[in-house]
């Protein structure tokens, strides 16, 4: 008993370093039984990969082969390690080659894509919103903007950006633990089980016309923003707090200043959707596959009997007055977002649009700290008007060094126009049904 006097009587004339090593030894558990549970989950994740790597391959096929393109600038630098850990031992085990690819800017990504003449199966895209932008625009390019072309090379992400909306929102889970971990191992396992699906996107591209530079349209799998909570929420990693208070300070430390887009004025042009008709759809009867590669002996071969469905649609004989007819709508507020159906629970969509949410026309400091702070858990709640489009026309009012952001990454503020491009992208993604909560 004398013994335990003692000892709490020290810890008591010492309580400033009783309390450090208490930190210290709760911080160094905490940190172990960490590391123990990541060892022992990706143990599981590689003994349910194993059995992909140990299937027979025939002789006659090659064994799959994925192109990584590694943006080592994500997630504050640690993208490369972390998919060096978490990501790439799992793609070797299930037997599949991988080449990598690291990027060193925006232009350098699209230009690696464009100028892709290795062999391969499908393209990673290891990055955030952004990298995923930029490996769509080089596809785009390369196949010279041929749909038919683009959707034969399927694309893989893996959640190692700073922001990565269009991965959670492909790949619904949730997850008690873990959470940063079990999202890069599910996304690889989604890669190697082969699930994947077709999305929308965006082609962006400038109506002002440039003589001396070539304006080249630019894609994006997600969102399109303008607005004032959008200009706060890029200027968080100039705080020197933790990962996640700092998403929080932003919006307390910017809610005041002059330098956000408080005024998104201008004209928006737009076309309502349409579900398909003689004006927007060719005649998608005709399989494009089977009239290239002939060669001059197949006129010869017996043709195999075809079989067509009664369920396929013939839209060339369907007519929507209208389809194609532009809509002009004065805004003013403090904030324009647009977002595809794949962000936007895209199962319970019956057709492909773009989703427009206006924003009120004023703020005062206390609503916008607090919107900033739920859209942070991807609640938007202050919503004035919200309509769907299919092709849209921004006119904004001249403004010196403003910008709108396109899969979160910044452009010149200028007028534009978005033209949506159905079902043009072949992902890889879950197929689990759980319900989704996009978070930033």
């Amino acid at each position: 008993m004398a013994r335990m006097l003692k000892f709490l009587q020290t810890i008591r004339n010492n309580w400033k370093k009783s309390a450090f090593g208490a930190v210290a030894l709760s911080y160094g558990v905490s940190y172990s039984k960490e590391s123990y549970d990541t060892q022992q989950l990706m143990r599981q994740y590689c003994e349910d990969v194993i059995k992909y790597g140990d299937e027979p391959c025939p002789t006659t096929m090659k064994p799959r082969h994925v192109t990584v393109i590694l943006n080592p600038a994500a997630k504050n630098r640690k993208a490369k390690k972390l998919f060096e850990d978490y990501c790439e031992p799992l793609l070797h085990l299930a037997g599949i080659a991988v080449t990598i690819v690291q990027t060193e800017s925006t232009s350098h990504t699209r230009s690696v894509v464009e100028n892709l003449d290795t062999p391969t199966d499908a393209i990673i895209v290891a990055g955030g919103d952004g990298t995923l932008s930029d490996v769509i625009t080089g596809i785009m390019r390369k196949y010279k903007h041929n749909v038919h072309s683009v959707k034969q090379c399927p694309i893989g992400v893996l959640p190692l950006g700073e922001t990565n909306t269009v991965s959670r929102a492909l790949n619904p889970w949730c997850f008690n633990d873990l959470l940063e971990i079990r999202e890069m191992t599910e996304a690889t396992m989604a890669i190697i089980k082969g699930h994947h699906k077709f999305i929308d996107i965006i082609e962006v591209y400038s109506l002002q016309e440039n003589p001396e530079i070539e304006l080249k349209p630019v894609y994006a799998a997600g969102t399109i923003e303008w607005g004032a909570w959008q200009d706060a929420y890029v200027q968080r990693n100039k705080y020197w707090l933790g990962k996640t208070l700092r998403k929080y300070a932003t919006y307390i430390f910017n809610g005041y200043k002059d330098n956000l887009n408080w005024n998104c004025n201008g004209l928006l042009r737009y076309t309502e959707p349409c579900t398909g008709c003689s004006h927007c759809y060719q005649n998608i009867n005709v399989d494009q596959s089977t009239q290239t590669n002939k060669r001059w002996w197949h006129a010869f071969v017996p043709k195999k009997a075809t079989f067509t469905s009664d369920m396929v649609i013939d839209y060339s004989k369907i007519t929507n007055e209208n389809c194609g007819i532009f809509y002009e709508v004065p805004i003013s507020t403090t904030d324009l977002y647009i977002k595809t159906s794949t962000i936007d629970n895209a199962e319970l969509q019956k057709h492909s649009s773009l989703k427009i949410q206006l924003g009120p026309k004023d703020i005062d400091y206390i609503s916008f700290v607090s919107e900033g702070w739920k859209r942070i858990n991807g609640n938007r709640t202050l919503i004035n008007s919200s309509f769907e489009a299919k092709d849209i026309e921004l006119y904004p009012e001249k403004n010196d060094e403003r910008v709108f952001y396109i899969d979160n990454e910044e452009f010149d503020l200028t007028a534009v126009r978005m033209k949506l491009l159905p079902q043009c992208i072949k992902i890889f993604c879950s197929n689990e049904k759980n319900i989704n909560t996009l978070s930033r």
